[in-house]
């Protein structure tokens, strides 16, 4: 059995054109062009900022500061409010970044003026938001003094310091506005999704491939990492959540050191990161054999539902009206700059399916102790008819 197949009646969602391109740029074609992505992004930004009557954004959120200004930054292991990018956008005019290496920034991002970049602060900290309320004074004067300025993320310190510092300004939500933006994908954004969907299904196929009795967990990541790293993928979705026998039921979303065993059900869960954008897909498999009757029905009955829930996903459906009509609690959640993004694919979410929107898609658990569970995860953009599929790596790494 194999998802996408053309032979399988009960699949009505469209299956995905590969991606046409190598990571590279090259001169003899165009491939992504990061200039219109770069102004597509920051048009759909002070839109959104106009819809919610926002004259200034304060971004704190990295995936928020890439999305804005094209800043490229360490993915921290843990979340951290220091060495930037911190971004203050107006409505009209330059923006000011605070983020470290300010020189290398400064001239590798030259469509922003050098005199707009500072050294970060850090946010938690009373004192340095007071140094960040004095040098907001300096590039913008009294602009902020009565200003509608929306914050995408708060500490105790920046919630306790600005109001203070600009006591006549009305601060308020910005985090929605920016979902507003990022949600409606262009197509060189969709571009640089199905490469990091390319990326990690060649680190997805070199897992497979050593997938043996006696292997471990972390070694099946290493490996997959490996081939993202050679891809130039700028990181992972995730630490990846690879699980085996026990592991998978009840299901465990991180890998350890456990030794895989014959017969086992293994789910291989990926995603890279390409210019920015994530991928993220699942895939269960059995290792060194064909798998028991009873395993067999799970993966049967897992492929059932996810053809059922990509086939109900619609534009002009809100996502509570999807999972209620197949009787779920989820399906999945969204993705883009953000690895688990808003809107989530929930029975009490009801944003409307639009296309250009990206998520990926998954199956309920299903799993029994003694047998395994299965999880089935793909990732799809919505169009004016449905959903495309462009997660085409088979779906069971068994065939009937």
């Amino acid at each position: 059995m194999r998802i996408l197949d053309s032979g399988d009646p009960s699949f009505t969602a469209t299956r995905a054109q590969a991606v046409k391109f190598g990571p590279a740029q090259v001169d003899w074609e165009t491939r992504v062009d990061f200039v219109a992505l770069r102004e597509y992004r920051l048009a759909r930004t002070r839109a959104a900022m106009e819809k919610h009557n926002l004259d200034f954004l304060l971004s704190i959120r990295l995936e928020n500061g890439r999305y804005i200004s094209g800043c490229k930054r360490l993915y921290w292991p843990t979340l951290t409010l220091a060495g930037g990018p911190v971004i203050m956008l107006p409505r009209e005019g330059h923006m000011s970044i605070g983020v470290i290496d300010t020189d290398m920034q400064s001239k590798a991002l030259s469509w922003i003026p050098a005199d707009r970049f500072r050294e970060p602060r850090r946010m938690e900290v009373a004192h340095e938001v007071v140094a960040y309320a004095k040098e907001l004074r300096e590039l913008f004067g009294n602009a902020l003094d009565n200003a509608t300025i929306g914050v995408d993320l708060w500490s105790p310190a920046m919630f306790e310091v600005l109001p203070k510092e600009f006591p006549n300004a009305k601060f308020v939500d910005g985090q929605t506005a920016m979902l507003d933006a990022r949600a409606i994908k262009s197509p060189d954004e969709i571009a640089c999704m199905k490469m990091a969907y390319a990326i990690a299904e060649a680190g997805m196929y070199d897992a497979v491939q050593a997938l043996r009795p006696g292997i471990r967990e972390c070694e099946l990541v290493g490996i997959a990492f490996n081939k993202f790293w050679q891809l130039g993928a700028e990181t992972s979705q995730c630490s990846h959540a690879i699980n085996s026998g026990p592991g998978s039921e009840p299901y465990r979303r991180f890998h350890t050191d456990r030794i895989i065993q014959y017969g086992e059900i293994v789910n291989i869960d990926l995603g890279a990161c390409w210019n920015g954008y994530f991928s993220d897909f699942c895939r269960p498999f059995i290792c060194g054999m064909k798998p028991s009757t009873r395993q067999l029905e799970l993966f049967k009955t897992a492929y059932e539902k996810q053809v059922e829930g990509l086939n109900a996903i619609k534009p002009g459906l809100s996502v509570g009206e999807v999972c209620k009509s197949l009787g779920r609690k989820a399906l999945g959640h969204s993705i883009g700059m953000g690895p688990l993004d808003p809107p989530m694919l929930h029975s009490t979410w009801d944003d409307v399916l639009q296309p250009g929107m990206t998520f990926s898609v998954y199956t309920p658990h299903l799993g029994e102790l003694g047998v395994g569970g299965i999880h089935i995860e793909d990732e799809v953009v919505i169009t004016e008819t449905g959903c495309e599929v462009y997660s085409t790596f088979p779906v069971f790494g068994i065939d009937e």
